[in-house]
């Protein structure tokens, strides 16, 4: 599967002047989940390529601060939460 762009995705929609600051976060929360997703599935098989992936969340986070968000996730908080 091919990496997406997310830095570009997180632009468009942070720029969005017709998108809330809450509908923002919701997507950029949604977003974070997949990039999560994608992690724990890279810890599990051999057959993805995780490189830019802790990146990507990276930032999902820096971008949900901007929007004043707390980009913690419960599973954040665990011993093996990917």
């Amino acid at each position: 599967m091919p990496h997406q762009d997310v830095k570009a995705d997180i632009r468009n929609i942070l720029e969005d002047p017709d998108t809330t600051d809450a509908e923002k976060i919701n997507l950029l929360e949604r977003m974070r989940e997949s990039v999560r997703a994608e992690m724990r599935a890279a810890t599990e098989s051999a057959m993805v390529n995780d490189d830019d992936v802790g990146d990507d969340l990276k930032q999902l986070d820096e971008a949900l601060a901007r929007l004043s968000a707390d980009p913690v996730s419960p599973e954040d908080g665990g011993g093996a939460t990917l």
